[in-house]
Order: structure tokens, then sequence, then C-alpha cells
């Protein structure tokens, strides 16, 4: 009996512990506050539970594509914030069913979010831009550092039309921590508990606003093992960042448009959250920190450099709850032109330590240096033939800057492995560093050969082939093939990479310019001609009956008709045959003649004027039209060639001169999009009005100029005017300056002529 009642008691206990767990299991996650935070660059939605809040799926509503849906597995127990900002009209809560309900947002306009869950709380974060001054992750949370570390397997970089890709291939899953820097532009990506096993990267990339990718370990250790990814921009853009089962994608898009997690949007493991890189009008107080891990230098390897980029040490980036890193900075300088950059990179040397005031007085060099690396919590190695002393007095400088200096003076140099700083003698380190770099030539020299084609479309082989004859080892060949413009490669792997890059950016479609040209040819022209002929005769004879008075002369006779005024000769004939001032127009359309006399026809006055007035004006306008690709020349010519005979010893010789329009541009497209043009223009004609042995003479119209000019803008390239005025008078001398009778004894000729000529030029660049 005994047994028996302790077997239904240990039952009962049994049952009773079953019940218990299963009615703690059942308990609901309760939602308990719901709070809004706005801040300058994100606003967050702050849910605070009893218990890690499960989240099904996040989506825009097709019905509305302004609200935001989460659903959520939990019971609501709190009342809606009352004040709301002015992007969130409301926030509601639908119960779908008695486990799960819909938690609403009502936005003006749709935005990129995120969802961050911690063990009470998850946010919501409505953004612009994250920040580096801010995380709401905790690091342990998110990778305690005593879970096994996670291995980086692989970074894969495909580009596609419009932009990049690359996609990080990790053992397990874990959140990436994304924040973004300026000055210059970067994108930083850090995965914390994750070793990088494989080589450090540095990949040129040109596309989707991205210049260059790189990645490195970033910290090992202490207290977390850090890889992290870098994303050179070459303008501040957009980004989506999906993270699920091992995989970090980064998509960049060169005219990216907003991408939404959808009905089968990821979970809190799998978030589709695409973020504009908007600079920050503010900036937010930076948290306290704490000294941030050191690593080893590491600079960009671009193009130019033939050995491997050496370990990885990443440039001023502030990382979460930490300091500013206390060592000088390498930072690049770039300088790019909205193109497909080719970027120029000057190194300049930035302190970001923790001010100090130093005055020593012929201290001994090591002690000094273990000083300042105290400020910058660094273990030191000093080299064995480090030693001097140092005497200097300093007021507030950074402590990285204050110790380049004391070695600078005293010919030492340095370098930092993780949080190692090691003193040398500059001589033993420029021989350590020629000896590296010997070492990661013959490594390369030594790798396996490989072979590939590569078939160009817009580029000429040949000349890519002496382009990339620099950049090629000893081992490595290229063959061209003419055919099929077909460039073949034999090279070691590492140079394959560069010279992959460079045919890239060698064979790309070459962007082509059509060039109007609008040449006016203006002319006017007004001919007045004023002339005038009169003569006289007057007889005195007995035949007529009025002789003279006297016995001599008897007789008399004027003639005042002696100068012929037939057509064939000048002006007009009249009764008389001829004139004594015998002054016409030079050419003439209108005649009045007048001729006066007595009634035996004794005495006579003949008078005949002449006048002509001609105007007139022309416009020619020509239009030659001309497409090339960029910094080619084209040419257009359009008209007539004048044969030109020479003779010499015998032989005779035609040549051909051009008398024609031509139209010779040499176009440049710029970074800003304005266009750089080499114009020729020559409008030559052949005078036919006035031939030299049979060969008309060339009146020649040309400028040549060198311009700038906006995509579809207009300039004037040449305005050439001339004006021809001429006065021509024909008198008798002494007679013409008699006052209102001068007039009789003197014509008059003026010929006035304009002429203009205007070239406009018109660049388009064709899309």
């Amino acid at each position: 009996m005994r047994k028996k009642r302790l077997s239904f008691i240990s039952l009962g206990s049994v049952l009773f512990l079953l019940t218990l767990l299963i009615g703690i299991e059942a308990e609901p996650v309760t939602i308990n506050h719901i709070s809004v935070d706005s801040l300058p660059l994100h606003t967050n939605i702050i849910l605070k539970t009893n218990a890690p809040l499960p989240i099904n799926r996040s989506y825009y509503s097709t019905e509305g594509g302004t609200i935001l849906v989460l659903e959520f597995e939990s019971s609501l127990n709190a009342e809606f914030p009352k004040s709301l900002p002015s992007f969130i009209h409301k926030l509601t809560a639908d119960i779908q069913d008695s486990n799960t309900f819909l938690f609403q947002i009502y936005l003006e306009k749709r935005l990129p979010y995120r969802i961050m869950s911690q063990s009470g709380q998850t946010t919501i974060e409505l953004n612009h831009i994250q920040n580096a001054n801010k995380y709401l992750y905790d690091p342990d949370q998110v990778a305690p550092s005593s879970a096994d570390p996670l291995s980086m397997r692989k970074v894969d970089i495909s580009k596609e039309n419009d932009g990049v890709n690359v996609t990080i291939f990790l053992t397990g899953q874990t959140t990436p921590q994304v924040f973004f820097l300026e000055n210059p532009s970067r994108l930083v990506c850090d995965l914390y508990n994750t070793v990088h096993a494989i080589p450090t990267m540095n990949r040129a990339i040109n596309k989707g606003g991205v210049k260059a990718v790189r990645s490195a370990q970033f910290a090992r250790s202490n207290p977390h093992t850090i890889s992290r990814l870098v994303f050179d921009l070459s303008e501040v853009d957009h980004y989506a960042l999906n993270s699920d089962n091992g995989q970090i994608r980064f998509s960049f898009e060169e005219n990216p448009t907003y991408v939404f997690s959808s009905d089968e949007a990821p979970t809190e493991q799998q978030e589709s959250v695409p973020i504009p890189l908007d600079k920050p009008q503010e900036k937010e107080p930076t948290p306290p920190s704490v000294e941030k891990p050191k690593t080893a230098p590491v600079s960009t390897h671009n193009l130019q450099e033939e050995e491997p980029a050496p370990p990885a040490r990443e440039e001023s980036e502030p990382e979460p709850s930490r300091e500013p890193e206390a060592e000088p900075v390498q930072e690049e300088e770039t300088v790019s032109d909205q193109r497909d950059v080719q970027t120029l990179t000057e190194t300049e040397t930035r302190y970001s330590g923790q001010l100090v005031s130093a005055r020593f007085m012929d201290a001994d060099l090591r002690d000094v240096i273990l000083t300042l690396s105290a400020i910058g919590n660094l273990n030191v190695v000093f080299n064995p033939e480090v030693r001097g002393t140092v005497t200097v007095d300093l007021v507030d400088i950074p402590w990285d800057q204050a110790m380049d200096l004391i070695l600078k003076e005293n010919r030492m140099g340095r370098t930092i492995e993780g949080n190692v700083l090691r003193i040398v003698p500059i001589r033993i380190l420029t021989q350590e560093q020629e000896e590296e770099r010997r070492l990661a030539e013959s490594q390369e020299l030594a790798g396996p050969i490989e072979v590939k084609t590569f078939k160009l479309s817009y580029a000429r082989a040949k000349e890519v082939q002496a382009l990339l004859k620099g950049r090629k080892s000893d081992r490595g060949e290229i063959i061209v093939d003419d055919r099929t413009n077909t460039l073949v490669i034999s090279e070691v792997k590492q140079r394959m990479e560069i010279l992959e890059l460079l045919i890239e950016v060698f064979d790309q479609a070459t962007p082509q310019v059509s060039i109007e040209a609008r040449i006016v040819e203006a002319t006017s022209n007004f001919v007045r001609n004023l002339g005038i002929q009169w003569g006289w005769r007057g007889i005195s004879d007995p035949f007529y009956g009025n002789q003279t008075s006297l016995q001599f002369p008897n007789k008399a006779l004027i003639d005042g008709s002696q100068i012929p005024g037939g057509i064939a000769t000048k002006g007009v004939s009249g009764p008389l045959g001829g004139y004594a001032i015998n002054l016409p127009a030079p050419s003439f359309s209108t005649v009045a003649g007048f001729s006066f006399a007595n009634v035996l026809d004794t005495f006579r006055i003949d008078m005949a004027l002449s006048a002509l007035e001609t105007s007139g004006e022309g416009r020619i306008i020509s239009c030659p039209t001309i497409t090339t690709q960029n910094n080619m020349q084209a040419e257009i010519i359009q008209g007539r060639q004048i044969p030109v005979q020479t003779t010499a010893n015998f032989t005779v010789t035609t040549r051909y001169q051009n008398a024609a329009l031509e139209l010779r541009a040499t176009p440049q497209i710029t970074a800003e999009g304005t266009i750089i043009m080499t114009v020729e223009i020559q409008n030559n004609n052949a005078d036919f009005a006035n031939l030299v042995n049979g060969i008309p003479p060339i009146i020649m119209q040309s400028a040549k100029a060198t311009v700038m000019v906006i995509d579809g803008g207009t300039t004037v390239i040449g305005g050439i005017y001339r004006t021809e005025d001429s006065i021509t008078k024909e008198r008798v001398p002494f007679l013409h300056k008699i006052p209102l009778l001068g007039n009789l004894f003197k014509s008059s000729s003026r010929t006035r002529q304009n002429r203009e000529l205007l070239i406009f030029i018109t660049p388009r660049i064709l899309k």
C-alpha cells in the first residue's frame, strides 16, 4: 500500500510539473508598450515585449502601397502613441486569428525599413540613412564572442546592365552591421565573430555607383573577431541588402527604384532593405566609446600597382561603441568625373588620436614611445637598433602625430599589426618591404599560367594589345587575332585579373556626337548714278540774215557739240550729234532729253539727263550635318572642283582646287556632359565674273576654332561683316564749284555693298 501511495504521489508530481511546463510554454508574447522615437536621420517605432517577439513576415500592403504590415504571434496590451511624426498617419492592429495579428503602419509614402529584435524589445526603423554614430544592435547579442567563429568562404561580384551585386558566402548565419561614412563616401559592412578565410580582396567595379570593393580581417578577438567589407562609392546612392542561409547580398543600381518586401517577404532572419544614402543634415552625438582594436595598415590597390595589396586596415572608419582609431590614417582623395572613372589617388596623412601635451628634455626614445603607446592602448615591440633621445615641447596634438614626429626625427619607422606597435629603423623597414615585394613578385610569377580569350566589341585588338603590354609579366603573352578581333592572353592568375579589368575599361562603346553647322551669308547692295550731257550751237551768217555788224568778222559760228554722244561711245546722242559737257551716268536706265532752238535754228541748246538707282538683298544658308565618334575627326565636303592647268617643260599638269563647303570637326565629350570641339569650316566659291586666263578666282570664307559647348547648345564661331561704300564724281574744273549752276558741270555715282557671314555650331550627344 505504501508503494502504491508513493507511486500515485510521484505520478501526480509529474503531471503537475508537466502542466506547469505546458502553461509556461503556452504563455503568449505580449506587447506592453509602444513608443515612437523621432531622430534626425530616422524614426524608430519601439515595441516593448515580455519575451522575444516572433515575426512571421513584413511587407507593404498591395491594397494601399504605403501601408507597412507586420505579422506578429503575440497579443497587444498597450495603447498607441498619440503623437506621431507627420509622415506616419496612424498605427493600427487587426487580429487575424487567435495567435496572430497584423500591426499596420500607415505612411505618407513608402520608406526603406528594417526590423531589429532583442530579448524584450523590437524596433522598426524607418530611415534615410544608417549612420555610424548610433547602433541599436548590441554586438554581444548579434554574435557572442564565446561562440565559434564563422568563416567567410567567398565573395562573388556580378555586374548587370544597371548595377552590380556583391554576395558574401558564410559558413553560418549572422547579422551584418552596416553603416555609412563620408569624405570620401563609403558603405561599410562588419561581420562579427567572422574569420576572413579568403585572401585580402580589392576589386575595381566602376558600376552602379560603386568604384571598388575591399574586404579584409578588421579585428581578431579583443573582444570580437570582425571581418569587414568596404564599398567605395563614387556618389551617394541607394543599395539593397538581403541576408539568408549564410549569404549576404548587396545590390547597387545606377537608376534605382525602391524594392520592398513582398508577400513572400523575408522573416526576421531575411530582410530586404533598400536604403537611400542621403547625406545627413545633422550629426547625432557620438556615444561613449572604448578603444578600437588595431589592425595592420592597408592601402588601396589600384590598377597601377603590380604587387598584391598588403594586409588591410580601413581608413578612419569608426566602429560601434568604439573610439576613433588612434593611428595615422592614409586617406584617399579621389578625383572622379562622373565617368566610368579612372581614379587618381593621392595619399594624405590624417590623425585622430587623443590630444596630448608633451615636454621632454633629452629623454630616452624608448621611454617616450612607451608613454605614447600607453595612451593608445598598444603593445610595443622595439628593434634592437632602436635608440636615441627626444627633446620636444608639444601642446594639444594627437598622440599618434606626436609619435610620428618623434620617430621621423630619429629616422625610425613604425608598423601596426593588430594591437601591437613595432618600432624599427627606416632602413630596416625599407629592406623588409623590398623583400616582401620581391617575394610577392616571385610567388606571382611562380603561379600557374591561365589562358583566356577576349573577343572585343568596340576596341581594336591591336590597340588594346599595345596598351596591355606594360601590365603583363615576363611569363605573359598576348596574341591578336585580327580576323575575329580577339585577344588570346596567357598570364599568371594575379596579373590576369588586372588585365581583365583593363580590357573591360578599354572595350567600351564610344559615344557619338552629331554636329550641325549653319552658315548664313547675307548681302545687300545699293547703286545710284546721276549724269548730265548738254551742248549748244550758234550761227551768225548773211544767209540767215543775222550777220554781224562788222566788216570782219561778218560771219561767226560757235559750236558746243564736238564731243560725240553716240551710244557706241558714251552717253546718248542728240540732234546736234554731240555735246560740250558730256558727263553721263556710268550706267543708266533712265534718260530725259531736251532741245531748245530759235526759229531759224541759228542758236540751239541740247540737254540729256541720265540716271540709275538699284538695290538688292540676298541670303544664302548652308547647313551641313555630320556624326562622328568621340575624339574622332569627321569631314564633309559639298561643292565643285576647279581644274587648274600649269605647264612646265612642255608638260601640262592639271590639278583641282576645291570651291566647296567643307566642315571638319573633332569632338571631345567631357565628364560634365559638355563637348569640346576643334572645328574648321571653309565656304569657298568660284568667281566666274572675273576670270584670269579662263580660270575663275576663289572667294574664300573660312573659320577655325576650338570651343566648348553644352550638349544641344549653339555657339557662333565666326562672324565677318564687310561694308563697301564708294562715291565717284566726274566734273569740269572750276565750273563745278559755281553755286547751283555747278550741277550742270558734274556727274556722280555712288555704290554701297554689305556682306555678312555667320557660322553657328550645334553639337548633340547621341544617347
